[in-house]
């Protein structure tokens, strides 16, 4: 009921309350600030600032727009707002008042989704005092269940107070976090604690669909790029918005649920280049395995032999196929094994089936691509997109490995504590310091007989590891950091994906878009018939990749199924400008608009760049340089992409669609090849085509979402790597690194589900080094001298990582002049 009120809200016009704090001078002229985008109000609350006026009277705002209209009331304590979905321009406010003298006080005023334009503002007499009382009882209504969520437990396994001493801390909840706390926890005298700096999943996490709406909430770590200095001219500031999960499920919880391993080739990579004994396709495929619960049976042929090795697709004859072909096309093919599925897998998946995704195999079938199971059957070809979306919801690692656990004895998880530095005896690692709630007054201190494992993500593990004494010399040395262990890898090999959206409208009502997801029975199908209709589905239909020309990497095309988007959402979910986007996507206006958008990638690209931490304080995000496009080889790959991506759009299979591809007409662009009729016949016609497809993806191609490599593995005589291949950090003791920053190179797809392999198997090695339980009970907490185990415990007080209860009035004082509630 809640979820269906909550959509409603998203829909159609409501009442919101928020509280009165500033209360500036009325002598003041008045000002007010539209900086609020149309979606902010139900994606990021705040509270709205409204001056008081001079005689405790009110200020109503009348908003008229052709058939839009809406009110603001201001009151003494409080300010009611009705707002619309729909945002509208907002030109400069004519001020009116009857005495200039009593003009409102408007100073920061967030208004949110109502229209501005014509708006003027007048005083009014006070209003009665019965809508002070709402808003109040409607706050304290709100802060109670609040409370109720965070002080009382409600989810079993949750804990606000912790215990002294564990076996093993695991530090994020997220896609990596998630299952190595499962996994370890699965021992019973395994005492596990795991401390995750957001919160739980909201209910808005499941539905698939809703992935762009949790991007830049209080569930998104909110990174930002620094500017760009060959790529990202269509973002603001030539910034890049990446969004990383705060969240149980990380980035998993937030993201478009794509499900792919990596090929053969990314791990031979590993292996080859990097010395990753262990890391091979083959150990990595029985992990991915194990998440999917997948018992492995050898195929059976009469005088062949099946083996892990790719085969071109002309030899292929372990597939069940006569003579070999039973797929189409040229490629390698690896299907050595028939798989059983078990009952209960740690990772569902679902797998499209809609006619976009047909069509999408067609069009691969007619450029000879073969057609298969990315993961499993092919290197390269194209295949119906694999998701982790079961029966309509959202499957991330939180779903699948770590809510099952809670409730078990030996785990223990903390929700809204951040780590800041991990505690050392000489080089060992014997526990955690941690802050609750952003507030540095609650803090904490939680020690570890085992090990530490670091499962941030790419951003936050490096950041904690070098506000930890573990990273560059230089970076140590300027922000007077204690130094444990100097390892000038740490934050460096930053890579990440680049896509390139193209966009494709179509003349057959096949795609999704924004009319059909809010139709009545869409939304009765998904919220009243288990998870049916459209908003389950993840939009994602199909996945090609196409192996490189020459030298060129491996580049892939993701069909995303939606014909028409909220321009307003997505472009600041991106963070690119309004007029860049409006020329990147047409029609957008048109919530009927059918077709889809093709991303494309260079899904190996040689680009590299850094983070570096800029302050000494651990909650100050770090300086992020993506360094895209900084590498010659780039440019060339991602054109190769394009042309992917448009030879499959010439299909007769996409034909029949009615598909159209919309290049960007980027003024930049369209001047570099010669004016307004764009790369046109003639004798350099191709030098100027590839101008033009080298400037739309300098302008407009946007982060593909996977940072990865920032502490990545190699041997202990690597300058570069952080981790040794047993993930365990280089230089220091029982301190391990399990998340993508291990990752040495980008794999052919999305990492998510490659991060949970990493973790399954970081997991067996980690009890593998622990399998003797007396062993591990009879571990003292340091070594450095005889009662330094003593001295540690003593540090620690009483009220360590709970809120004392004489906070609870101030946290209640606070929550009542922050939050808005929604009635």
């Amino acid at each position: 009921m809640i979820a269906a009120a909550a959509l409603i809200l998203m829909i159609d016009d409501a009442w919101c309350v928020g509280i009165v704090e500033d209360r500036k001078q009325i002598s003041e002229a008045c000002e007010t600030s539209f900086e609020r985008k149309a979606s902010d109000w139900w994606r990021r609350p705040a509270t709205h600032y409204l001056a008081a006026h001079p005689h405790l009277g009110s200020v109503v705002a009348r908003c008229r727009r052709r058939q839009h209209s809406g009110t603001i009331d201001s009151l003494p304590a409080l300010i009611v707002i009705r707002h619309h979905r729909q945002q509208l321009a907002a030109p400069r406010l004519a001020v009116e008042a009857e005495d200039p003298q009593e003009q409102p006080v408007l100073r920061g005023i967030s208004v949110v989704n109502v229209a501005a334009s014509d708006v003027t503002f007048h005083s009014v007499p006070s209003r009665a005092p019965s809508r002070v009382w709402l808003g109040v009882v409607a706050a304290v209504v709100a802060a109670a269940a609040w409370f109720a969520q965070a002080w009382l437990g409600t989810t079993q396994g949750i804990v606000y107070k912790n215990d002294p001493v564990y076996d093993f801390i695991v530090v994020g909840g997220g896609t990596a976090g998630s299952v190595v706390a499962a996994r370890l926890s699965e021992t019973p005298h395994h005492r596990v604690l795991l401390l995750e700096a957001g919160g739980e999943e909201p209910w808005l996490s499941s539905i698939p669909l809703a992935a762009p709406l949790l991007q830049g909430s209080r569930y998104d770590w909110k990174y930002m790029t620094t500017p760009q200095k060959k790529s990202s001219e269509a973002l603001v500031g030539k910034r890049s918005a990446w969004p990383r999960g705060r969240v149980l499920g990380g980035s998993g919880s937030i993201n478009y649920n794509i499900h792919m391993h990596g090929s053969p080739q990314d791990f031979q990579a590993w292996e080859q280049q990097y010395g990753a004994t262990g890391w091979g396709f083959a150990e990595m495929k029985k992990y991915a395995n194990k998440a999917e619960c997948l018992r492995l049976r050898p195929k059976l042929f009469k005088q062949e032999e099946c083996t892990m090795e790719a085969v071109p697709l002309q030899q292929k004859g372990c597939s069940g196929g006569s003579n070999g072909t039973s797929k189409e096309g040229q490629g390698h093919v690896r299907q050595p094994q028939d798989a059983v599925q078990c009952y209960d897998p740690p990772i569902r998946t679902q797998t499209a089936s809609s006619i976009l995704t047909s069509t999408f195999l067609a069009a691969g079938k007619e450029l000879g691509l073969p057609v298969g199971n990315l993961n499993d059957e092919i290197d390269y070809g194209v295949m119906a997109a694999r998701t982790t979306v079961f029966k309509g919801h959202r499957w991330s690692s939180f779903t699948g490995y770590l809510k099952p656990s809670l409730g078990r004895p030996n785990l223990h998880v903390m929700l809204h504590t951040q780590v800041t530095k991990v505690v050392w005896d000489g080089k060992r690692a014997v526990g955690v310091e941690f802050v609750q709630w952003d507030n540095a007054r609650l803090n904490g201190t939680v020690y570890a007989r085992g090990e530490v494992i670091l499962s941030g993500g790419a951003i936050n593990t490096p950041l904690l590891l070098t506000h930890s004494g573990v990273g560059p010399k230089h970076v140590l040395k300027k922000l007077q950091i204690p130094e444990v262990s100097p390892l000038s890898g740490v934050g460096s090999n930053l890579q990440d994906h680049l896509n390139l959206p193209l966009y494709v409208s179509l003349e057959k009502p096949v795609s999704l878009n924004l009319a059909k997801l809010r139709t009545v029975s869409n939304l009765w199908n998904y919220f009243f018939n288990s998870g049916k209709g459209d908003l389950g589905q993840p939009a994602i239909e199909g996945v090609g990749v196409m192996p490189g020309e020459g030298k060129q990497q491996e580049v892939a095309a993701i069909l995303f199924n939606m014909g028409a988007v909220d321009k307003h959402l997505y472009s600041e979910v991106a963070n690119m400008k309004l007029e860049y986007f409006e020329k990147m996507f047409p029609g957008m206006d048109n919530q009927s608009q059918e077709g889809f958008i093709f991303l494309v990638t260079c899904l190996h690209p040689q680009s590299t760049g850094h983070l570096q931490v800029v302050s000494s304080d651990p909650r100050q995000p770090p300086v992020i340089d993506p360094g895209y496009l900084s590498h010659p080889a780039d440019l060339p790959c991602m054109r190769h992409a394009f042309k992917f991506g448009m030879r499959l759009l010439r299909t007769k299979a996409f034909q029949s669609l009615g598909a159209a591809a919309h290049l960007p007409r980027y003024k930049e662009c369209v001047e570099a090849v010669g004016g307004a009729a764009g790369p046109g016949p003639g004798e350099d016609a191709r030098a100027r085509y590839k101008e033009y497809v080298n400037c739309i993806v300098r302008i407009g191609a946007i982060t593909g979402y996977h940072p990865l490599g920032t502490a990545r593995l190699g041997q202990p005589d690597d300058p570069k790597a952080v981790v040794d291949l047993e993930l365990r950090v280089i230089g220091t003791e029982r301190l391990r690194v399990v998340d993508a920053s291990v990752m040495p190179t980008q794999i052919s797809g999305t990492p998510n589900s490659a991060i949970i392999v990493i973790a399954e198997k970081a997991s067996d090695l980690i009890k593998a080094s622990w399998s003797n339980s007396t062993h591990l009970a009879s571990q003292r907490l340091c070594s450095s001298s005889p009662d330094c185990e003593q001295k540690l415990l003593a540090k620690l007080d009483s009220s360590s990582g709970c809120v004392h209860p004489s906070l609870l009035l101030l946290v209640f004082f606070l929550v009542l002049h922050s939050i808005n509630i929604c009635v």
